[in-house]
C-alpha cells in the first residue's frame, strides 16, 4: 500500500500519464483508419461477389474529373492554416517580449524575442509547402483536363 502512494506522489505521474494518453490517441486513430479501410474493402468485395458494379472511390472520381481530391485540398488548407497560426504566434511572442522590455525598462529582456524566430521559420516553411502543393494540384488538374480532352475520341 505504501508503494502505490509513493508512486502517486511521484513527480513523474503527470508526464507519464500525458505521454500514455497521447500514445493512446495515436493508436486509436490508426486503428480507426485501418478498420475503416477494412470495412470499405469488405463492401467492395461483397459488391464484386454479387456482380454489382463497384462505385468509384472519391479519389477515383477526382482523377476522372481532373479535380484535386478532397484529401489533398484539405491537407493543403491545414498546412496553410498551421503556417498562419505559427506566424501569428511568432509575431505575438516578439511583440510580448518587446512590450515586456519596454515595461520593465530592461534591454536584456529583448533576447527573449528571438524565441519568436522558431515558430516564424516553421510557419514560413509551412506556407511555402502549401504554395508548392497548390502548384502541384494546379499542374495535375491541367494535365487531367488535357488528358480528358484527348480521351478516346482523340485516338481514332
Amino acid at each position: 500500500m505504501e508503494m502505490s502512494s509513493e508512486f502517486m506522489n511521484s513527480p513523474f505521474v503527470i508526464p507519464v500519464a500525458g505521454c500514455l494518453t497521447g500514445l493512446g490517441i495515436a493508436v486509436a486513430g490508426i486503428w480507426s483508419s485501418v478498420r475503416t479501410r477494412e470495412i470499405q474493402s469488405q463492401e467492395r468485395l461483397a459488391a464484386i461477389a454479387r456482380g454489382v458494379p463497384i462505385p468509384p472511390t472519391t479519389e477515383e472520381l477526382a482523377i476522372i474529373h481532373g479535380k484535386p481530391s478532397v484529401d489533398s485540398t484539405r491537407r493543403r488548407g491545414n498546412v496553410r492554416r498551421g503556417g498562419i497560426v505559427l506566424l501569428g504566434t511568432a509575431f505575438g511572442l516578439i511583440l510580448f517580449f518587446i512590450t515586456l522590455a519596454t515595461v520593465l525598462q530592461e534591454r536584456n529582456v529583448l533576447c527573449g524575442a528571438a524565441v519568436g524566430l522558431i515558430p516564424f521559420g516553421i510557419g514560413v516553411g509551412l506556407l511555402i509547402d502549401a504554395r508548392i502543393q497548390t502548384r502541384e494540384i494546379e499542374e495535375a488538374t491541367a494535365q487531367g483536363s488535357g488528358f480528358r480532352a484527348q480521351g478516346p475520341e482523340g485516338t481514332r
